[in-house]
C-alpha cells in the first residue's frame, strides 16, 4: 500500500494565474547570508541585498520591501522539481490564500482582522509591525484554516 504524505491545506482562493496576481522564480533562496535555505509553499519571502528570496522577518513599513508568496517550494516534502533545481516560484499583486494552521502564527484571527508577517509566516498586525499586509476573510479555528486577503 502506498504511503501517503500529508501536507499542510494550501491553496489560493483568487488572483492566480488568471487575475491580477503574477508569479516569478527565484533561483537563490537564503536565510540571510546563509548557505541556501529550503521553503514550503504558504512561506512569505522578499528579496535580500544579494538578490536571493529569503522569508520575511517582521514588515516594518507598508512599502519597505516587496512581498512575495511562494506557491511551489523548493523543500523536497513540497515540490520534487522545486529541490532538484532549487528554485521556488512565488506570486505578488492581489490575491486570496487558504492557509493550514502551520502557515501562521496563532492570535485572535477574525474576517476583518488586518494581518502582517513574522518569521514568513501570517500574523495578526500589532504594535511591533507597522505594515500591514492583508486582512482576515474567514477564519475556521476547528479546522484550523484561515483565509486572507492581500494586495501586496
Amino acid at each position: 500500500m502506498p504511503t501517503e504524505v500529508i501536507r499542510p491545506k494550501f491553496d489560493v482562493v483568487r488572483g492566480w494565474p488568471h487575475g491580477s496576481a503574477y508569479d516569478r522564480t527565484f533561483e537563490r533562496v537564503q536565510d540571510g547570508a546563509a548557505a541556501p535555505l529550503k521553503v514550503r509553499q504558504g512561506t512569505f519571502v522578499t528579496l535580500n541585498a544579494a538578490g536571493a528570496a529569503t522569508p520575511v522577518t517582521v514588515l516594518t513599513a507598508p512599502t519597505a520591501f516587496p512581498v512575495w508568496c511562494v506557491i511551489e517550494g523548493n523543500d523536497p516534502s513540497d515540490s520534487y522539481a522545486g529541490d532538484y533545481l532549487n528554485k521556488v516560484v512565488a506570486i505578488k499583486g492581489a490575491y486570496e490564500l487558504l492557509l493550514s494552521s502551520s502557515m501562521y502564527v496563532a492570535g485572535a484571527y477574525a474576517p476583518g482582522v488586518q494581518v502582517s508577517f513574522l518569521a514568513g509566516k501570517v500574523k495578526v498586525a500589532d504594535g511591533t509591525n507597522v505594515g500591514v499586509s492583508g486582512y482576515v476573510t474567514a477564519y475556521d479555528s476547528a479546522a484550523g484554516e484561515l483565509r486572507v486577503a492581500f494586495n501586496l
